[in-house]
Formats: structure tokens, C-alpha cells, sequence
């Protein structure tokens, strides 16, 4: 029980969350499962299909993704506060990177089931992390349009 109201006092700092009743974010963190990983731990590789979500409560996680035009590895540094695996928690879809632990890391983490059940326990939260997922969506296309734009003026200019 404990473990729930960190993970409650946590949750509540978060953007969106703020603006939560405490019962739709107790019923969110009660569904939530909080862990130690330890460095190097691998949440998945690029490619698989991830089944849970994940959120870093304290350490940082490393994606690794290879950028569809040039097919260099990027590498990113995700943070406390950050969020990944929703793409693949929602739409059953392949990660586009991987990501393992670059140091000891706490994470709380929601599987598809708990997803599902979400909208029936608590509405409002899953349609905070939906509005989430196409904020991060939107992100993602926003950064695609930029490299496409300057690879197409690089080649365009040869």
C-alpha cells in the first residue's frame, strides 16, 4: 500500500494529472506496478511488440532507434517524469526502439489488460493518456516533416 501512495504523489506532479480527481488517480496508480531495474536491464529491443507502459519515477532509460531516412542509430536519453511503450500499448504495434536502463531505474508500468480495464475504472485517465499518445504522435510526425523537408532540400540542391 505504500508503494501506491508514491506512486499517487507522483502521478499528481505529473502535466495532466494535476487536473485529476484523487480517486481516478488512485484508481490509475492502484492498476500501476512500481519496480527497481537494474542498470542495463532491458524493457524491450526494437522491433517487438510491447505490451506494457511504462513511466520513470526515478533513473533514466535509453531508446535507441534508427532514423528512417538515413538509418544512423539515434540514441535518446529519457528522463524522470518521461513515458514510452504507449504507441505499442495502444495500437499493438512494434517499438521503433528499444530501450534498457542506463543506470538504476525506478518505473511504474500499466499492461494492456489494465489498459482496457482503464476507461471502464477511471475514464477520465485513459483519456488523458489517449490525449498523451497523439500529443506524442504529433510530436513524432512534427520531427519526421523536418528531417523529410531537409533531406529533400539537400538532394534537390545537388
Amino acid at each position: 500500500m505504500e508503494q501506491n501512495v508514491d506512486i499517487q504523489q507522483f502521478l499528481k506532479s505529473q502535466p495532466g494529472f494535476e487536473s485529476l480527481s484523487a480517486r481516478d488517480v488512485a484508481t490509475f496508480a492502484q492498476m500501476m506496478h512500481v519496480a527497481l531495474f537494474p542498470a542495463k536491464h532491458i524493457f524491450n529491443l526494437k522491433s517487438d511488440v510491447g505490451h506494457t507502459l511504462y513511466l520513470i519515477m526515478d533513473g533514466a532509460v535509453i531508446m535507441k532507434s534508427d532514423d528512417p531516412l538515413t538509418g544512423i542509430e539515434e540514441v535518446h536519453l529519457l528522463r524522470v517524469g518521461e513515458w514510452f511503450g504507449l504507441l505499442s500499448l495502444v495500437e499493438n504495434l512494434p517499438a521503433l526502439g528499444g530501450f534498457s536502463a542506463s543506470e538504476h531505474v525506478t518505473v511504474a508500468s500499466f499492461n494492456r489488460v489494465q489498459f482496457n480495464d482503464l476507461f471502464d475504472a477511471a475514464p477520465n485517465v485513459g483519456r488523458l493518456l489517449l490525449y498523451m499518445l497523439t500529443k506524442q504522435l504529433a510530436r513524432a510526425l512534427v520531427l519526421q516533416n523536418k528531417k523529410l523537408s531537409r533531406k529533400s532540400q539537400h538532394v534537390s540542391s545537388i
